[in-house]
């Protein structure tokens, strides 16, 4: 009888922990919302950045040619691990075909270990149905801690379009 309760007992306390620990997966390996859509968008207003707001919720900063050299995004859901949460700031530099591919990381990937400080580059399969050939959208993203204060902010926002304005008239020219 006593095995009995006891087991009983023992089937209740792993049943909840089993629960603890699957709560605790996907709170740690969400995105969530941007909390602070509000501030940010005070921040544009005080730093004179035109932006723009997409369906998705990121926010466009739109090249002004002076300081602002590329359009950057700052993707509106965050990125979580554990209870750290990272804002991703990006810019596209080029578009390139498969063949560029191979070529192209190396010297992205030698860039992002002798030159680059706050960010790096990457690069994704560009979404198009359309387009017969596969293509591929050469980013530089910074990540930044949501605590990251204005001025932190703004240096990676001219970052990001400055590293996509620079790579774009190296392998571009007359751009």
């Amino acid at each position: 009888m006593k095995d009995t309760i006891l087991g009983e007992i023992m089937k209740g306390i792993l049943r909840k922990l089993n629960y603890l620990c699957l709560l605790l997966f996907f709170v740690s390996c969400t995105a969530g919302p941007l909390k602070n859509s509000k501030s940010l968008e005070d921040f544009f207003h005080d730093e004179n950045l035109n932006y723009i707001m997409d369906n998705e919720g990121d926010f466009r900063i739109l090249a002004d040619g002076v300081s602002i050299l590329k359009d950057v995004w700052i993707r509106g859901q965050l990125n979580h691990s554990g209870s750290v949460a990272i804002r991703e700031i990006f810019s596209v530099s080029l578009i390139i075909s498969e063949e560029e591919l191979d070529s192209l990381s190396r010297v992205l990937l030698l860039d992002n270990m002798q030159t680059r400080i706050m960010g790096s580059w990457s690069i994704m399969i560009e979404d198009n149905p359309d387009s017969i050939n596969k293509n591929y959208l050469v980013l530089y993203t910074v990540k930044a801690g949501l605590d990251s204060d204005n001025k932190y902010i703004l240096q990676a926002v001219r970052e990001a379009a400055e590293a996509a304005s620079t790579l774009e008239q190296v392998l571009s020219p007359g751009i």
